[in-house]
């Protein structure tokens, strides 16, 4: 017992040296880039909504402004829609909150107040828009990777164009009676968890989630569906994503969550494990995993001893011909394949993550994990301004013809205040 319980120490204590090592390189690479690690807050279940966010929120502001975080990202929702459209809005986004479990509805009141009481003027509807985000407009690569020794990696690149982002990503972890549940990339103010994992009582963790978009070949995916979904009771998938890493305690249990919840849009899940072969992409569609036209692909596992040592998604049907997509996972294959199964760890799948064209012009932040030794690190990237105009001019333009198209959906509801009943 003593000779395998030594021999656990000191696998456990090669691991840590081996986080360590990795923290001073990524923060190293972070620093000569001009990025820079997410900072950290621990959010306390336990208390009430507004307890546990506005202490978070406050910080932010102190150390960042108003000016650099929601205020950009404020005035670029007063952009999209006149105010007055916004006001008119409010009945349908009200409704749209109260689809959501409880929990979830009373931390956007809670963010919606706090931002009343400091005087920012955001409407409960523009509160509620945030929620969003998945739905918003991004772009993303996911990596699952096993070494040829079996360990586990997991890689993530999330692409946003809206303004402010960089300066409100944090890395939160989840307490539960003061035990941490769940680690994860938030954006402050977005109650959903589109990258994060499940932690154990030992500080290590089983599991891990990255989500991406699914483009289904269309250039503008509307909202209309998505907010008929909620409508119904289907669950904003970052809620959905945040309650399996806090309530499901490994990849066994979370996989058939991941499967088969019913989600508001289409997506990628890509999932990892701590022992070998516990890794995945899952392609969504709203009411399961999709059939993926007969090629096996719903659930695309990792299967190592077929040389098939990693996953990689980006936000085109994996079946589909690298010729239909936009470059980003040619590219990333072609970085994967020339590293090798022998160099399938953190820092390859960084190196990958930080290469154009995989980090792309609106690449919000990159995450990096390694459950079984417990790491989780975000790094934020920065870009020149004049490119992060020019994505967000073309973002802008996609995201206001949804709006217009919601807000002409909208009037045409029964329930729509001006409606005329005949």
């Amino acid at each position: 017992f003593w000779l395998k319980f030594k021999s656990v120490l000191g696998r456990i204590s090669a691991l840590h040296a081996r986080v360590a090592a990795m923290r001073a390189l990524l923060l190293g690479v972070a620093e000569a880039l001009g990025d820079f690690s997410a900072p950290r807050f621990t959010v306390d279940l336990d208390k009430s909504a507004y307890d546990r966010w506005v202490p978070v929120a406050e910080e932010i502001i102190a150390k960042r402004g108003y000016e650099y975080t929601w205020g950009p990202l404020h005035a670029w929702l007063e952009s999209l829609l006149p105010r007055k459209v916004w006001e008119e809005l409010e009945p349908l986004w009200e409704r749209v909150l109260k689809s959501y479990p409880a929990d979830y509805q009373n931390e956007s009141r809670a963010f919606n107040k706090w931002c009343m009481e400091k005087g920012y003027n955001w409407t409960l509807g523009q509160n509620v828009m945030v929620q969003l985000f998945y739905e918003v407009e991004d772009a993303c690569t996911s990596i699952v990777a096993q070494h040829s020794n079996g360990t586990i990696f997991h890689g993530r690149n999330l692409d946003y164009g809206l303004p402010g982002l960089e300066n409100f990503t944090a890395t939160v972890t989840f307490t539960r009676n003061a035990t941490a549940v769940a680690r994860g990339t938030m954006y402050v103010g977005y109650s959903g968890m589109l990258t994060g994992q499940h932690l154990t009582p030992d500080g290590t963790a089983s599991w891990s989630l990255s989500l991406n978009q699914r483009f289904l070949g269309q250039q503008v995916i509307p909202y209309i569906p998505t907010v008929e979904a909620f409508l119904k009771g289907v669950q904003n998938i970052g809620f959905t994503m945040r309650d399996a890493l806090i309530n499901e305690p490994d990849y066994a249990a979370a996989l058939p969550v991941v499967q088969n919840k019913h989600i508001a849009a289409p997506a990628y899940l890509t999932i990892a494990g701590v022992k070998p072969g516990e890794g995945a992409v899952v392609t969504r569609d709203r009411n399961g995993t999709s059939q993926a036209w007969n090629t096996g692909r719903g659930t695309w596992e990792i299967v190592p001893e077929k040389g098939e040592w990693y996953r990689l998604e980006t936000n085109f049907d994996n079946w589909w011909p690298d010729l239909a997509t936009d470059g980003r996972r040619k590219a990333a294959h072609k970085l994967m394949d020339a590293a090798g199964q022998d160099h399938a760890d953190l820092d390859t799948l960084r190196s990958t993550l930080s290469t154009s064209p995989v980090l792309a012009d609106d690449t919000t932040y990159t995450a990096l994990m390694h459950n079984e030794a417990g790491w989780y690190d975000t790094i934020v990237r920065e870009h020149p301004a004049d490119v992060q105009r020019q994505v967000r001019a073309l973002m802008t333009q996609r995201v206001a013809k949804k709006l217009e198209d919601l807000v002409s959906w909208y009037r045409k509801q029964p329930w729509y205040p001006g409606a005329v009943l005949v």
